[in-house]
């Protein structure tokens, strides 16, 4: 393991920037005694402030370690700590994911974009063969899944589904769960102006997927929404999993039938 020495590597920064503690304390909007702690080894930088050190010398969180821009040879490693540069769960770690998986489904199909300055396209790349299948879209979707995965579905997987695929596939129910879906705890006149259901209609819907327990239905803490409603628990990953394939799919069926190519871009570590 290569020595850690951040109190240097700061300084050292600082120093060929040509700028003084106070003036870097002044860009990181802390105090200049933080600073002066740093490069003594006294105390360190927290979590939340090494990145933006790290933005402001333009260089990594590696660098500011190691003196250099250290590679990881266990590449979870190096992923993981692209995606934790940015707030946990913010839209940037989702949006950083999303592009790390491209490189994966392009090795995958042997697509080959390295040195192309580009943006993901809004259609999806679709690949499909004897050792499994893998869909990505710059809408916001990625996936790879191996055919080994199949060999553990069971009567159980079975019978999960048949709790909910019947109920799904009846008129207006997966609609339904798609509005709630897409705003937390939705009211049901949020839900009738979103979908423009009558209100019978969007109570028939309703009473169905609360009765088979896939939608929830809770007062209000404001009186004035009356009752909202949220997909339970269970299943909310799973529908979010199964309309987001279905979407990309039904994409994928127009012809696109391999690696998307240009238009995707591989990150930079």
């Amino acid at each position: 393991m290569k020595e850690i020495n951040i109190s240097k590597n700061i300084a050292d920064l600082r120093k060929r920037k040509g700028i003084t503690q106070e003036q870097l304390a002044g860009a990181l909007n802390i105090s200049p005694q933080a600073i002066s702690k740093w490069e003594t080894n006294t105390s360190f930088p927290d979590a939340q402030t090494l990145p933006l050190i790290a933005a402001y010398f333009e260089v990594s969180i590696d660098y500011l370690f190691y003196g250099e821009n250290y590679a990881y040879n266990d590449i979870y490693n190096k992923v993981f700590d692209k995606v934790a540069e940015h707030a946990q769960m913010s839209m940037a770690s989702y949006e950083d994911a999303l592009k790390i998986f491209a490189p994966a489904h392009h090795g995958i199909s042997r697509g080959n974009l390295r040195g192309k300055n580009t943006e993901m396209h809004d259609q999806p790349a679709h690949i499909s063969n004897e050792n499994g299948l893998s869909l990505l879209s710059g809408k916001g979707y990625g996936a790879i899944v191996t055919r080994k995965f199949f060999e553990n579905i069971d009567q159980d997987t079975v019978d999960f589904a048949q709790k909910i695929l019947p109920v799904l596939s009846e008129k207006n129910n997966m609609l339904v769960c798609l509005a709630i879906i897409s705003m937390s705890d939705i009211s049901f006149t949020e839900m009738q102006e979103k979908l423009n259901f009558d209100e019978s209609t969007l109570r028939t819907a309703l009473n169905k997927l609360i009765e088979a327990s896939i939608v929830i239905e809770k007062k209000s803490k404001h009186k004035s929404l009356g009752f909202t409603y949220e997909i339970y628990s269970m299943y909310h990953t799973c529908l979010c999993i199964l309309f987001a394939t279905l979407e990309m799919q039904r994409y994928s069926l127009k012809g696109i039938s391999c690696c998307m190519g240009y238009g995707d871009y591989p990150i930079q570590f």
